[in-house]
């Protein structure tokens, strides 16, 4: 059986995409492809290069903010991504999308065209980076012609990317879909954090035309930045994994039950 993974952008509580990969290995369930935008091409990118759930739960708990980002002068930014550049590169043993294991799709946003950009060749990194790259808060990636922000701008949840790579399933995980705009925000990187926001919630629902199983981890109550719960937020993606997928059976072809209780949960 063919199932296809696409896993959203949503900053820290990215980290709750661990638990549902954990989950589908208990299941047995190997992807035959991932989709990721922004945290979500992390984890993505991580687990297609061969990393084990285990090793990406380490690689989780040892990591901080300061390990990942520069404050920079504010030309195109606050902050350099090249720290964060680094750390992938050292974990993903500079590879390019045809040495990962299971293939890979990355999306960013063009500011010169305003067009979605599909990566899925040359350097892994620096493709993830670049879908990482939060307008106003990391700065645009410069590749060829282009210059690259976050994928979340046009499509924060890339189950689309899958069409053509006949899949039997394509299960879809939204890390943002249940957390509220909790508070006022203080600063001006939550400011601009939290206007992204706004503008990302309004481009899941093309996804679901694309998706069979949705997956939506309950992550109210942990802020975007908050990468201090990494136990909780592998635990709530575990929990709502097996949630959507313990009433069915992955090893055959989704049917109209499947389809319907996706249709529920939506």
């Amino acid at each position: 059986m063919r199932v296809g993974l696409a896993l959203s952008g949503g900053a820290a509580r990215g980290i709750a995409h661990i638990g549902v990969l954990r989950y589908l290995e208990e299941r047995g369930v190997k992807p035959c492809c991932i989709a990721g935008t922004s945290a979500g091409s992390i984890v993505g990118s991580l687990y297609c290069s061969g990393k084990s759930v285990d090793e990406l739960e380490e690689i989780a708990c040892t990591l901080s903010w300061k390990d990942l980002v520069k404050i920079s002068w504010p030309r195109r930014g606050l902050i350099d991504s090249s720290r964060l550049l680094k750390v992938l590169r050292k974990y993903l043993n500079d590879q390019t999308f045809d040495q990962l294991e299971l293939p890979l799709l990355v999306n960013a946003v063009d500011l010169l065209s305003a067009k979605e950009i599909i990566m899925d060749e040359g350097p892994v990194a620096e493709a993830v980076v670049a879908s990482c790259a939060i307008p106003g808060i990391f700065t645009p990636v410069k590749k060829e012609k282009y210059l690259l922000v976050d994928g979340g701008l046009l499509d924060n949840l890339p189950a689309v990317l899958m069409k053509d790579r006949k899949t039997d399933y394509i299960i879809s995980v939204n890390v943002g879909a249940q957390s509220p705009l909790q508070k006022e925000p203080d600063t001006l990187v939550e400011v601009l954090i939290q206007s992204f926001d706004v503008i990302r919630r309004q481009r899941d629902e093309p996804a679901l035309e694309y998706t069979d199983i949705l997956i939506e981890p309950d992550l109210s109550d942990i802020a975007f930045h908050d990468t201090s719960k990494v136990d909780l937020l592998i635990e709530r993606g575990y929990e709502a994994a097996q949630e959507a997928l313990q009433e069915i059976d992955l090893s055959k072809k989704p049917g109209r039950f499947a389809k319907w209780l996706n249709k529920r949960r939506k």
